[in-house]
């Protein structure tokens, strides 16, 4: 290895920028490289640029110093000498384990570290080297795995875990000199997520279902069930509602913690409208402690799995009372924006999910038509 003023090689085969000028003493300093000193050079994470010939050696040199002169050169050093597993170790200590919401914290954890594990290989690979290929295998992979329980990975799993890798190569691409982020969704295909659910119960299945929750041991689980029909809040929402956060007088509830996918970073509370019926229910709750249902989410989700065995409804969800409450309002002929400011949602695509408008409603509504046209 040698460095000069232009900084080319003179007799070797392998050329080094130096770091820091003061090591170079002079013009003519030469340092002499025995084999095992190349072993040290990762080929991987490219820790040091590699020349064949003296050639190709002249040619990188000249056209970086061309890019230094112009100002268009990228030091990208730090880029080869960072893996990923590196990037992900420091993003789960900078970002995930500052997040507000523990359950943001708890999910990105796992995610995380389930790659960390599992995917060793990947991990290995310096940032600079990642390309949109490696992340295609990685999700063609995973969609053909099988859980415990002999089903596939859902695409809604890896697209999520995909995403999650983004946000990290995002975190420090700039700082790493990453012109692009091989995980853009331009280059790595997200997989087709068909989540949407068309389940609406009848008003006798709805009867046996609070009737089931009704003659359940635990004491929360009918209003607990029957708040969710009259709200459409989420499960965890509904678990941490507070005392303090109803106004009986308003007719009001805040939500603390609401999902909010963009920027979970931020914790978003947001304030509900009650139903004269949501309100009646509240009231006949006792009030045991500082929280309105003090149970756990385990707790809820084996009663609620009993009581919809006994009511027959067992391919009901908790949240599709959330698509039932969503689909009444847009019966009721809500607007989109009055619907919005009910559910939280600030995506009138994410609201469209909910809405199951049954066909009897739809056929009320050409008969309306045809009596306008009557008139």
């Amino acid at each position: 290895m040698c460095g000069g003023e232009k900084r080319k090689t003179a007799a070797t085969e392998c050329a080094f920028f130096l770091s820091d000028p003061p090591e170079r003493v002079g013009p003519a300093q030469r340092f002499t490289l025995a084999p095992a000193d190349f072993a040290l050079v990762n080929p991987n994470t490219g820790t040091a640029p590699i020349f064949r010939t003296k050639r190709d050696a002249e040619a990188w040199a000249l056209k970086t110093e061309s890019e230094m002169d112009r100002a268009l050169f990228v030091d990208q050093s730090e880029a080869r000498e960072t893996t990923l597993r590196d990037l992900i170790a420091l993003y789960l200590r900078d970002v995930t384990d500052h997040r507000p919401s523990e359950c943001s914290r708890i999910s990105e954890s796992c995610r995380l570290k389930r790659f960390l594990k599992t995917e060793r290989a990947l991990c290995s690979y310096a940032v600079f080297h990642l390309r949109p290929e490696h992340f295609e295998e990685y999700r063609d992979r995973r969609l053909a795995q099988r859980k415990k329980n002999g089903k596939t990975i859902g695409p809604g799993t890896v697209k999520r875990e995909l995403t999650t890798l983004k946000r990290v190569i995002d975190y420090r691409r700039r700082r790493l000199g990453l012109l692009v982020n091989p995980l853009n969704a331009e280059d790595v295909k997200r997989p087709a997520v068909n989540d949407e659910r068309d389940v609406r119960l009848s008003i006798e299945e709805r009867e046996r279902l609070l009737q089931a929750c009704d003659d359940a041991r635990n004491p929360w689980l009918r209003a607990f069930v029957e708040l969710g029909f009259e709200t459409g809040a989420r499960r965890g929402n509904l678990l941490r509602l507070a005392w303090e956060d109803v106004n009986f007088a308003r007719r009001t509830a805040l939500l603390r913690g609401v999902k909010n996918s963009r920027q979970p970073e931020k914790i978003i509370n947001h304030v509900i409208g009650l139903t004269p019926r949501a309100v009646e229910v509240l009231k006949g709750v006792p009030r045991i402690e500082q929280r309105v249902f003090p149970m756990t989410e385990n707790a809820f989700r084996l009663a609620f799995n009993r009581a919809r065995t006994r009511a027959g409804v067992e391919h009901f969800h908790f949240h599709d009372t959330r698509h039932e409450r969503i689909s009444s309002l847009f019966e009721a002929n809500w607007s989109m924006i009055q619907v919005m400011a009910q559910t939280g949602h600030r995506d009138p695509k994410s609201v469209k999910r909910y809405a199951n408008l049954t066909g009897g409603y739809l056929a009320d509504e050409l008969a309306k038509l045809e009596q306008r046209r009557a008139e």
